[in-house]
């Protein structure tokens, strides 16, 4: 589950939810999240700690409905769900990982629920996730090449048997998208049944991942679907809010449903602000009037999460500055190099990908001499294997320790690794991200280069 951070600041209010937990992993900063925004992978800071010399932590936090949320210790994490007026007692493992293992091919971490007060709704999810599962690997023929639908009524019959009990409206409308999204992935009609009967006239539930993921597949895109002229589309677009909304309610799931209408509109204009100047202008009006218009405080605060993201990525914004020590302990401040162009390289492991961008680069550093500083800032539990590395390939640039700066990360969307930033003079962002080594980061180091 790939987020932005918003940080929240705690107050006097009492917290409703205590997670009391042991890991393996000592004196190590741990950090909850939770997520009410899935549409932008936003997480909210909900609290912070950190695991003493046993391991022991607790986090606490307060939530008004039932959420998605994260766990992190340290770069690692779990997912659970919360909710309200409850307590947890878990367990975190993190798997010792070997140091010259790539990101991808990293052992996760797993979480151990041992007590829940949250009336059997993770221990649920976790139960119905396990028999989807179950089924889909021992009948992957059969549901997926041979569209045989009998076997859904199968797992839902298993669901019943192993939780007679079930009440929480949450789970059930996760394995009613689960099974939503299989249904998808077998039909033949391009989603037009699953988007009549499980979104047309259904409640928009923005904090159900299982809805949000199958609306992202569904919806991506739908403007480019037979329903609507290209030409006309263009044309409402270009004209305005009213005009665009005016034609897109010709399509009747649009003109019926008016929320979820919206939450469509949100999202695929959204994509609309990374294009050409003048599409991403006219995007960024659509999504301002939406946000000065709308009904639903969901949406407007989608589009504020949305802006916050963009606009701190945006070429020509303020990069977030850093701290960090490099391989020889001395502190290295991204400020230092605010007269030069920047290359950030984020990495975490090694993989034959990641050796060939180091050769890559290593040969675009010896063309760009002193024109271009390039740091690469490695996660703390690699950064050992990196110094080797180093000094084995002679790499006479900056290696620089994350330590347990996951809010720098995220400051700048890293999302996987090997990662590329350029920050131009002045500390202002050039672009992020920026093509890895072998593909085009000399030409848009070049263009940059006299900004």
């Amino acid at each position: 589950m790939i987020f932005a951070v918003l940080l929240l600041t705690l107050g006097a209010t009492a917290q409703n939810v205590t997670i009391t937990g042991r890991s393996n992993k000592t004196n190590t900063l741990t950090r909850l999240f939770v997520y009410e925004d899935l549409i932008n992978d936003h997480g909210t800071l909900l609290g912070q700690g950190k695991t003493d010399p046993q391991g022991n932590f607790i986090l606490e936090g307060k939530v008004d409905e039932i959420l998605p949320a994260r766990i992190y210790i340290g770069l690692d994490y779990v997912d659970l769900i919360l909710s309200p007026n409850a307590t947890y007692d878990i367990e975190i493992i993190v798997p010792e990982q070997k140091e010259n293992v790539s990101y991808f091919e990293k052992e996760l971490p797993t979480i151990r629920v041992k007590r829940a007060t949250d009336k059997g709704v993770y221990r649920q999810l976790v139960l119905a996730e396990e028999i989807f599962n179950t089924y889909l690997i021992e009948h992957f023929n059969q549901i997926y090449r041979g569209r045989q639908l009998r076997y859904l009524d199968s797992i839902q019959n298993t669901i019943d048997h192993e939780m007679p009990d079930l009440k929480s409206d949450y789970v059930k409308n996760h394995i009613r998208y689960k099974t939503a999204s299989i249904r998808l992935a077998i039909s033949t009609d391009g989603g037009k049944k699953t988007i009549n009967d499980y979104y047309n006239g259904q409640p928009v539930l923005y904090t159900q991942s299982a809805y949000i993921d199958l609306f992202k597949e569904l919806f991506d895109g739908y403007f480019n679907s037979t329903t609507y002229d290209s030409h006309l589309l263009n044309e409402a677009f270009a004209e305005g809010p009213t005009a665009f909304k005016k034609y897109l309610d010709t399509d009747p799931l649009m003109a019926k449903n008016p929320r979820l209408a919206e939450l469509i509109t949100i999202f695929n204009v959204q994509k609309l602000c990374y294009g050409d100047r003048r599409t991403s202008r006219l995007a960024k009006d659509h999504l301002n009037y939406i946000k000065a218009q709308t009904k639903y405080a969901e949406h407007k605060a989608i589009i504020s999460n949305f802006f916050e993201k963009f606009n701190r990525l945006a070429a020509g914004a303020t990069a977030t500055v850093f701290s960090l020590k490099d391989q020889n302990e001395k502190d290295i401040q991204l400020t230092d190099y605010k007269d030069k162009l920047v290359l950030l390289q984020f990495v975490d492991g090694m993989s034959p990908v990641a050796d060939h961008q180091f050769s890559e680069l290593r040969s675009l550093h010896h063309q760009w001499q002193d024109s271009v500083q390039i740091l690469t800032i490695a996660t703390h539990d690699k950064m050992a294997f990196f110094k080797q590395y180093f000094e084995e390939k002679r790499q006479d640039w900056p290696l620089l320790d994350l330590g347990d700066n996951i809010l720098l990360l995220e400051a700048y969307n890293v999302r996987t690794f090997p990662e590329y930033i350029l920050i131009t003079r002045g500390t202002k962002i050039g672009e992020a991200p920026a093509p890895s080594p072998e593909r085009y980061l000399d030409e848009r180091v070049r263009r940059l280069y006299g900004k």
